[in-house]
């Protein structure tokens, strides 16, 4: 996925028989990074195996559900490495070097049909095809206009497809020429595009995400990253009712003897905006690039000794949040009238649930600014919604949202950490609140330094949760009688106190000093 300045990247996979379309995958780009060269690791079956456990199990924990593979797994390895997958819970992408290297050299020397099959053979592909652990498998990169032939390109995939029961369905992966993805298409039939977008390159300010790619990487002004994801699923995902997966900067400093520094370091912070904003244009997968390398101009989320870094900490909390609502977000649509809803910092969204009887409407909100916390007014037209308004909600706090309403509009303020994105459902369902509960519920002091009280008069609560603004559970236990809470150990900065009784639960904000 990282190739000289003026490179234009794109990379065809192909699914399996067991392709989920309910699947969202938070995934990395790539496991065992470039270490393509060891070869004790490609042919030691127990290498294989330890590395891998150890792999896909830190995955798991880290909120990753799916891993690109970046090198071949040969025939006695691959076995093992599906079955720690398959434990692990991880989904794979593994790479197809052979058939890959054949096509490569198709300007020069085309292959033979012969000569792709006995590449498909070799890379064992009738047995990934059996695997449910198989997302996919990696076919070939950069297929641009007048680098490949695409006769043979698409022989390769009619043979795949003559060697499955089930047509094996190819992803388009590109980096920055939306132009020719329709050109690529025609010949291969996409069902989900797979697209890259690297903002911030060298010399950029941090949290400017004014371009999509570094802007002399292809030699004409770019549009801004945000509109240029809008771009890509407007024109090639929409339509083709297909869905759009996006591969986001996750790296370090990337400069290197030959190349010369073209992106920058991304801050973490900034991984969570890209995350952001690629959610609230659409996105169904969110892949980061890179998760680990052997070489010390190409930093990972991972270091070049296999430590965390800062990036993967971000990443985690980040996973985290996806993973609470990726089952709603697979739902929803980006309503093609998006004038109905403004807010006043940042960007906005209006999302429908094509699913819904009511087609129940979701705003996703973004802050663009990467330092501070906003406070934010969102506004949308009744028009454009289609059903009485009763309730507001936070779908990853569960909180619910005041608003105010006028004969044409509904307006509710939030606060969105920096570079986050916050999810919000448009419920014609009342809250399973009672004025009761909402009047003689309330915590002091707020702000707090060590201890918070609950004030709960004639109301029973069972178990309390305080939530960090990423919706991670920091503490939570049944609710002394006395609504006393020692929260000293929290960290500085807002949570939220979900409180619950037998038939209801109430969420209020909470700043800890």
């Amino acid at each position: 996925m990282i190739g000289y300045l003026i490179v234009i990247f794109y990379s065809i996979l192909g699914f399996s028989q067991n392709y989920d379309p309910d699947f969202f995958p938070v995934g990395v780009w790539s496991v065992k990074g470039n270490f393509r060269s060891v070869d004790d690791f490609l042919y030691d079956v127990n290498t294989a195996a330890g590395y891998h456990h150890t792999s896909f199990q830190n995955l798991k924990a880290q909120g990753f559900n799916a891993a690109y593979l970046s090198y071949e797994p040969i025939t006695y390895t691959l076995d093992t490495i599906l079955d720690i997958a398959e434990i692990n819970d991880i989904r794979v992408i593994p790479a197809m070097n052979n058939l890959h290297n054949i096509i490569a050299q198709s300007n020069e020397n085309p292959p033979t049909s012969a000569q792709i099959t006995q590449a498909i053979e070799n890379d064992s592909i009738s047995r990934m095809m059996s695997s449910p652990q198989i997302l996919g498998y990696y076919l070939y990169d950069e297929p641009l206009s007048g680098w490949i032939d695409f006769d043979v390109l698409q022989n390769a995939r009619n043979i795949l497809t003559d060697m499955t029961a089930d047509a094996p369905h190819p992803i388009l992966s590109t980096w920055n020429y939306e132009p020719q993805m329709s050109y690529i298409d025609g010949y291969l039939n996409l069902d989900v595009l797979m697209m890259d977008a690297y903002p911030f390159e060298d010399g950029d300010p941090e949290g400017d995400v004014s371009d999509y790619m570094p802007s002399y990487s292809a030699g004409y002004d770019l549009m801004p990253f945000s509109d240029y994801i809008n771009t890509v699923r407007t024109n090639h995902c929409e339509a083709q009712d297909r869905p759009l997966w996006v591969v986001l900067q996750a790296f370090g400093d990337l400069e290197s003897p030959e190349n010369g520094g073209y992106w920058r370091q991304v801050f973490p912070k900034e991984i969570r905006l890209e995350v952001s904003l690629a959610i609230m244009q659409g996105a169904k997968g969110i892949w980061y690039f890179l998760y680990e390398s052997e070489y010390p101009y190409l930093l990972g989320l991972l270091d070049v000794s296999g430590q965390p870094t800062q990036r993967l900490t971000e990443v985690i909390a980040i996973n985290e949040r996806i993973n609470q609502i990726s089952e709603i977000l697979l739902k929803l649509k980006v309503s093609p009238d998006q004038s109905a809803v403004a807010v006043d910092k940042g960007e906005v969204k209006l999302h429908v649930d094509v699913t819904s009887q009511n087609e129940d409407k979701y705003i996703y909100a973004v802050n663009t600014n990467v330092f501070d916390i906003e406070e934010t007014t969102i506004t949308v037209a009744k028009s454009s919604i289609g059903y009485n308004v009763l309730s507001i909600i936070d779908m990853n706090t569960n909180e619910s949202i005041s608003f105010s309403e006028t004969s044409e509009t509904i307006s509710f303020v939030v606060n969105i950490s920096e570079g986050d994105g916050n999810l919000f459902k448009l419920s014609n369902v009342g809250l399973a609140i009672d004025d009761l509960l909402l009047n003689n519920v309330f915590i002091t002091p707020n702000p707090v330094f060590d201890t918070v009280i609950v004030h709960h008069s004639g109301i029973s609560i069972d178990k309390y949760k305080i939530v960090n603004v990423v919706g991670k559970t920091v503490k939570e236990g049944n609710l002394p009688e006395s609504g006393n809470l020692n929260i000293e150990s929290l960290n500085s900065g807002l949570y939220y106190i979900i409180l619950k009784t037998d038939k209801a639960s109430l969420t209020r904000k909470l700043v800890k000093q």
